[in-house]
């Protein structure tokens, strides 16, 4: 499964974004788009990242970029079941000191 699914579904005033396959240069464009629609009404979201097979820089900017986005409306992006391999990415770039990560989506929904 090399192509980029993205689902949501909302959860009171949370959104869940499912997101599995690869989070590269060709697909991370596609990922900024949804995230930057789904933000457009939503200020609290989950990324979850339990099918993500491999992220590159360009995905990290667009969930930078989303992070952003929903901070100036007051409120936050945090992840969910960050693989590994994603999760070493994000210790190497410091994202995990500004977005909190955790086990599972309802665990970073009920952290709202």
């Amino acid at each position: 499964m090399d192509k980029l699914s993205i689902q949501t579904e909302t959860k009171g005033s949370v959104v869940v974004v499912t997101i599995s396959g690869r989070i590269d240069s060709e697909t991370a464009p596609m990922l900024d788009a949804d995230l930057t629609k789904i933000i457009s009404g939503n200020s609290n979201l989950v990324l979850d990242l339990t099918g993500v097979e491999y992220m590159s820089s360009a995905g990290i900017r667009a969930v930078v970029k989303a992070s952003q986005a929903v901070e100036k409306s007051g409120g936050a992006v945090k992840l969910a079941s960050v693989p590994e391999s994603v999760q070493s990415l994000l210790y190497t770039v410091g994202l995990n000191q500004k977005i909190n990560t955790y086990s599972t989506a309802s665990e970073a929904v009920a952290s709202f």
